[in-house]
């Protein structure tokens, strides 16, 4: 959420926020330019620009309108559906509203599941115009790099588990 509170920060009426081994396509500003003026409804507040698993209904050739996956319990947060956080555009003008609902899901202790920022955030999509780029889409508007990502590093380095436990992020296997 520091990210997000950055954007509020600068006023700036829309806030693109990039993971650290995201990288966007060439022509991304002319992509997004016509996606924002082109394709996105009018109540839009959030968009994953890059979401694997993408799970709502199409809306235009290149967005879903994403919904709480209701194949899924509330328990578990609708788990297993719109992952990933690699680029998001955000209207700045209702991210506190969206953020106010969006933390009420991260950080509800009897919710464990909707830890993950992104699995929290299509779980409350029935409350906030969240929006989505499917991964699939080729040209898409990012690529993932091949570098690991440094909030890998910083999220290791302040664990306090034996060193024994760290998991390797790029060893899928």
């Amino acid at each position: 959420f520091k990210a997000q509170m950055k954007a509020l920060e600068d006023g700036s009426p829309l806030a693109v926020v990039l993971e650290d081994d995201s990288w966007p396509v060439e022509d991304f500003v002319e992509r997004l330019w016509s996606l924002v003026h082109e394709e996105l409804p009018c109540d839009w507040e959030v968009v994953s620009l890059m979401s694997r698993c993408p799970y709502g209904k199409c809306v235009s050739p290149h967005l879903s309108r994403v919904q709480p996956d209701i194949n899924e319990p509330a328990w578990r947060c609708h788990q297993g559906v719109n992952w990933g956080m690699q680029g998001v555009l955000y209207r700045t003008s209702s991210l506190r509203a969206v953020q106010k609902i969006w933390r009420q899901q991260v950080f509800n202790e009897a919710r464990p599941h909707c830890m993950d920022v992104d699995v929290a955030l299509a779980s409350v999509s029935d409350r906030v115009a969240f929006y989505a780029v499917p991964a699939g889409q080729d040209p898409g508007f990012l690529k993932e790099t091949n570098h690991p990502s440094a909030r890998w590093t910083i999220n290791v380095a302040g664990r306090r588990a034996p060193a024994e436990f760290d998991v390797d992020p790029t060893n899928i296997g």
